[in-house]
C-alpha cells in the first residue's frame, strides 16, 4: 500500500506555493496536448547530473495530475540507483527488474494504494545491464500495456550524460523533461544531454529547473 512521505508537497499540503509550481507545470505539459489523443502518453524524467532531484519533481507531478483527475503510473527505471519506492514508502526489492527478466507479470508489479488513480513500479533488483533490460521487447510491451490503462505514465532514469539509460527509453517516449538543479547544474552538461536526446529523434518538453526562488 502507497504511502506518501515527506517530499510529496503536493500531498501534505497542496496549498502551498511549491504546490502551485507542480500545477503550472502540470498546466504547462497539458498545453502542448499531449494528454488529448487515445491512448495513455509517456512522459521520460532525465537529468545531465545526479541529485538533480528528478525523482522528487516527477513525483510530485504524479500527484497533481492525479488530483486533476488523471490515472497516472509511476515506473522506476533507475535500475542503477533505485528511489521511488523510498518516495511512496513501497517494497523495492521486486519491480522492474523482475518483470524486465521475465520473472513477473505487469498486473504483479504495480503497486497501489491510498491516492486513488496512482500507481507505482518500483525498480527491483537485478545483476543484469540495465540497458539489456530496459531496451528488450518487454519493455516496450509493458509500456503498451500501460498505456491501455493510465492517462499518464512517467518515467524515472538516471543521469542521461553518464548512462546511456535515457537514452534508449526516448524513443518509447512521447517526451522528454529534463530536470535542472538551480546553482548547481553546468550549463555545458544541459548542452551536451540536450544534445543527446535530440539524437533520439524524441520530443523535448523543456527544463524543469529545481530549488529555484
Amino acid at each position: 500500500m502507497l504511502r506518501l512521505n515527506r517530499s510529496l508537497i503536493t500531498d501534505m499540503n497542496p496549498s502551498s506555493h511549491v504546490s502551485e509550481s507542480f500545477r503550472s507545470l502540470r498546466t504547462y505539459i497539458r498545453q502542448l496536448g499531449l494528454l488529448k489523443g487515445p491512448g495513455g502518453q509517456v512522459l521520460l524524467f532525465t537529468s545531465a547530473e545526479s541529485g538533480e532531484g528528478k525523482t522528487t519533481i516527477l513525483s510530485n507531478l504524479a500527484v497533481s495530475f492525479v488530483q486533476d483527475g488523471k490515472k497516472v503510473a509511476v515506473v522506476d527505471c533507475n535500475l542503477r540507483k533505485p528511489g521511488l519506492h523510498s518516495v511512496f514508502d513501497v517494497e523495492g526489492s521486486q519491480g522492474l527488474a523482475a518483470y524486465l527478466s521475465g520473472f513477473e507479470e505487469a498486473k504483479d508489479v504495480l503497486v497501489y494504494g491510498s491516492l486513488a488513480n496512482l500507481a507505482v513500479i518500483p525498480a527491483g533488483v537485478s545483476t543484469v545491464s540495465p540497458p539489456d533490460l530496459l531496451g528488450s521487447e518487454r519493455m516496450a510491451g509493458l509500456l503498451t500495456e500501460l498505456k491501455a490503462s493510465f492517462d499518464l505514465i512517467l518515467l524515472d532514469s538516471p543521469q542521461g550524460v553518464d548512462y546511456s539509460d535515457a537514452r534508449i527509453l526516448a524513443p518509447l517516449s512521447d517526451g522528454v523533461v529534463i530536470v535542472a538543479r538551480h546553482g548547481r547544474t553546468k550549463r555545458e552538461a544541459l548542452r551536451k544531454l540536450k544534445g543527446l536526446m535530440e539524437q533520439t529523434g524524441v520530443r523535448i518538453l523543456g527544463i524543469a529547473m529545481n530549488q529555484t526562488k
